[in-house]
């Protein structure tokens, strides 16, 4: 019997260089599987996609003016605070311009905030107002002494900040836009009983790649499969977004997009998922805290209350739960040093595919 040998790829050593993925999905192998544990890629992908992304923001306290929050708590952790002052919002640098020590603590009802480290104080609006001990510095003050301020955009009941957006928000957006036209009209209820929070020893891009393509549902969700029509299923790619369309297999309230659309599974890069259905939206946001560690975070709006728990947008949890276990089982696999990469499925996997594209282009520039 002939023994060939499998060359294991080394660990260690120099940085990564993930490479690059063929446009052409019928020949397209998956970037280095390192990327979903290598500590060097990791800090890239932090740097190099999620600081010019457009990340959702977390879901508010209410009767609260002043908010403090971290962006993307154990990946970005950047410090920043929410203003709702009467009808303006605003999101600002949580961190004093004089010596770096964070402004609100807590959520409060502040008119300013106030540095409790040398007195350093802010207006809500971020220009700063009051600095003990500087009457005799030159030049001062400078711009960059007012806290910066990040943008913010609202669509829906969602609200979305970028550090340093790299996509204008109506282009990257428009997608979700259409999908939650759905509901025009109708009011959204956040449901704080039916959200939860997942630390999964698993790369966020792991389970990305694994919610961007349908293949699996026949083998991984029986219950969901048993409510969907696979062979109608539908991939629409645009831009930095992944829309996958569910058709219903029996008779259940339908989406009015299109004639038996009962789901859809909107993607957009880099990081969040938005999933339509009859009743309202799921909200999957996968955030990165470590090499091959992520927090999802699943958050609920309804829309319809009558139409909950019905069709396919029914029993969630164990979707979740199944998808999990698969997300788990991929993180172990990846890290073998005999696992060279795969091929995408030139039927089911243009999901993937787009999404690996889109991060080679940013980990490479």
């Amino acid at each position: 019997m002939n023994h060939e040998s499998q060359n294991p790829r080394p660990r260690g050593g120099a940085p990564l260089d993930v490479g690059s993925v063929d446009p052409d999905l019928r020949r397209a192998g998956t970037l280095d599987p390192a990327l979903h544990f290598d500590p060097a890629a990791h800090a890239r992908v932090l740097e190099r996609v999620f600081v010019p992304s457009w990340q959702l923001l977390p879901v508010p306290e209410p009767g609260h003016v002043v908010e403090p929050f971290t962006l993307l708590d154990g990946g970005l952790d950047e410090p920043l605070v929410w203003i709702r002052d009467g009808g303006d919002e605003r999101v600002l640098s949580n961190v004093c311009t004089h010596r770096g020590a964070l402004l609100a603590t807590c959520a409060s009802n502040g008119k300013a905030l106030r540095c409790a480290y040398h007195g350093r104080r802010f207006g809500l609006e971020g220009k700063m107002e009051a600095c003990p001990g500087f009457d005799g510095a030159l030049d001062f003050p400078r711009p960059e002494d007012d806290l910066a301020a990040v943008e913010l955009r609202a669509l829906g009941p969602l609200r979305f900040l970028s550090l340093s957006s790299g996509m204008a928000f109506d282009e990257w957006s428009r997608p979700l836009r259409v999908a939650l036209a759905e509901f025009e009209g109708e009011t959204f209820s956040f449901a704080p009983e039916a959200s939860r929070a997942y630390d999964l020893d698993a790369s966020w891009a792991v389970y990305c790649e694994n919610y961007l393509e349908g293949f699996h549902i026949p083998f991984v969700h029986p219950g969901l499969n048993a409510g969907l029509d696979f062979g109608k299923y539908r991939v629409e790619i645009e831009g930095q977004t992944v829309n996958q369309l569910g058709f219903g297999s029996k008779g259940e309230r339908c989406l009015r997009r299109e004639e038996g659309l009962v789901a859809e599974y909107l993607w957009l890069y880099p990081n969040l998922m938005v999933n339509v259905y009859s009743w309202g939206i799921s909200v999957n946001l996968v955030e990165p805290t470590g090499p091959g560690r992520c927090r999802v975070r699943y958050l609920r709006w309804v829309a319809r209350p009558s139409l909950v728990e019905t069709g396919v947008g029914s029993g969630l949890d164990q979707v979740e739960l199944e998808d999990q276990a698969v997300v788990h089982s991929v993180q172990q696999g990846v890290r073998s040093r005999l696992y060279p990469g795969g091929r995408f499925s030139p039927e089911h996997e243009a999901g993937p595919h787009h999404f690996q594209r889109l991060l080679a282009a940013d980990l490479s520039s």
